[in-house]
């Protein structure tokens, strides 16, 4: 939660209209699931370090990410291994080298979704993002989809995840001095009923500080300020041709 939170900024990625972001990343992700061969993961993955810029905290997420998901990753990887018929490995029936190949593909395709999707969300306030989307999907309001409401609800969902962690490493701050596995599982469950109810009262003056006495989806018609400037038109120019150049390869 705490990678996937805004930062503030004023880079490129910042600057562009949420609209074209969540466009693009939809056709990267597409790219990166029809992937057959590795040269096309890393070029995506070339393509993730020149947007999200090398630098020291950069790797830094990028191993805290892989940490997070590793026993995905993992499982991932062993259920190729050991279930996928073809080739073997070191003479034995039971391990697959088309199952390790194939493993090892789609972990780094997993892998990558999850750092474009995270770029995104370091790079867009949640309300902006809760408006592109919304303004995006406003056509289905014709077929009386409840698109605004949606659009408020996530809104509050985006917003509600800092939340959740500031309250769990509270309880965790209070739970340091419990030796044990057993001693920490009773702290928690001591604790459980006071986060919920700590949880509903401030999720409750989340939407009220949100929506200010307004109806939800007039808030996110206040966000909804989304300007298709030469920036967003440059990044369409250049994400289209280089998810084009991608799908070529």
């Amino acid at each position: 939660m705490t990678t996937g939170a805004y930062r503030p900024g004023n880079s490129f990625l910042h600057r562009v209209d949420p609209r074209v972001k969540l466009v693009l990343i939809l056709g990267i992700v597409a790219c990166l699931f029809s992937a057959s061969d590795p040269q096309r993961l890393v070029l995506i993955a070339l393509l993730w370090l020149v947007s999200a810029g090398v630098t020291t905290q950069r790797l830094t997420d990028i191993l805290w990410i892989a940490k997070i998901l590793r026993w995905l990753l993992l499982f991932t990887l062993l259920v190729h291994l050991f279930f996928t018929p073809g080739r073997t490995l070191f003479g034995t029936s039971w391990l697959s080298y088309d199952g390790l190949i194939r493993g090892l593909m789609i972990d780094s395709q997993l892998f990558l979704a999850v750092l474009f999707s995270l770029l995104l969300a370091w790079t867009t306030r949640p309300e902006v993002l809760a408006a592109g989307l919304t303004v995006m999907l406003a056509p289905l309001q014709r077929l009386n989809i409840p698109v605004k409401e949606a659009g408020g609800m996530l809104l509050l969902v985006l917003h509600f995840f800092p939340l959740i962690q500031s309250e769990v490493v509270a309880v965790k701050a209070e739970q340091k001095n419990n030796d044990g596995i057993i001693a920490g599982f009773k702290g928690w469950l001591n604790h459980l009923e006071p986060l919920l109810h700590r949880l509903l009262d401030r999720v409750d003056q989340l939407a009220h500080d949100i929506v200010s006495g307004r109806d939800i989806s007039d808030t996110l018609d206040h966000q909804n300020t989304l300007d298709f400037d030469r920036t967003s038109l440059l990044a369409v120019t250049v994400g289209f041709v280089t998810i084009f150049l991608l799908w070529q390869v």
